[in-house]
């Protein structure tokens, strides 16, 4: 636990920062580090504190004094768990394996045969690409993806989207899913679905921001790969486990 004292702190946040996706990569990057870095990166701090005439005189002006290492403490070394998938396990080596969950069946999937696809008429073609490869990459994890009703609007407006999205709600049975394709930057859009779907009429959904899916195939089936487990969840699907030897 750190404890800071106020006065010698200031507040900062990233509420400018969310739109800058290299930044926020870099962010993430920082803060997967190991143990080993994250405590070399603090004796650095120390150590550039220690070196900094003006920071050594401020602390001593408020009778603080930094020790030369971190506290270290004798602590219990507990074996690696193993992620269990449908088929196999593997160890957990690494904080992320989304390169596992995506190239095996999860624990449980669950097909999506009833859903409604709704984009603008200027994103055809992102619609169509993200289709087929949603259809190409199910197999590999389990999944079976049907053909959606796709509902292609005029234009990008919240009305448009709003009354597109209750017109087929209303219009259909049972919907699954409901999955939209929005500009980028319209977090207001994302919003009135979001609130359409959570509050008003309760459906699961998936919002996908246009400028994911532009790029080079690859990047467009990774995005896609992450965006199906999302949905597997949202329906009730299970996609890894551990054991709990109890």
């Amino acid at each position: 636990m750190v404890l800071l004292v106020p006065e010698l702190t200031f507040l900062t946040g990233l509420s400018d920062l969310r739109k800058d996706s290299r930044m926020l990569k870099e962010v993430m990057w920082e803060m997967i580090q190991s143990p080993q870095q994250h405590y070399q990166r603090l004796t650095s701090l120390l150590r550039r504190i220690r070196d900094t005439p003006d920071a050594c005189r401020e602390l001593e002006r408020w009778g603080l004094r930094l020790d030369t290492d971190i506290y270290r403490t004798q602590g219990h070394i507990l074996p690696g768990e193993r992620i269990n998938l449908r088929h196999r396990s593997f160890p957990a080596e690494d904080l992320g394996w989304h390169r596992e969950v995506t190239r095996e069946a999860p624990i449980a999937t669950i097909s999506i045969n009833s859903w409604l696809l709704i984009y603008p008429k200027r994103l055809q073609h992102l619609a169509k690409d993200l289709l087929a490869a949603m259809r190409s990459s199910c197999g590999s994890m389990g999944m079976q993806v049907g053909q959606p009703t796709a509902q292609e609007l005029r234009d990008d407006r919240i009305e448009t989207y709003v009354r597109s999205i209750q017109s087929s709600l209303g219009s259909q049975d049972k919907v699954q899913l409901l999955l939209c394709i929005i500009p980028g930057g319209r977090d207001d859009v994302y919003g009135a679905i979001k609130k359409l779907c959570c509050v008003q009429t309760p459906v699961p959904s998936q919002v996908i921001n246009a400028q994911s899916l532009m790029g080079h195939p690859g990047k467009i089936r990774s995005v896609v790969q992450k965006v199906l487990l999302q949905i597997n969840c949202k329906l009730g699907g299970q996609l890894w486990g551990v054991d709990i030897p109890l």
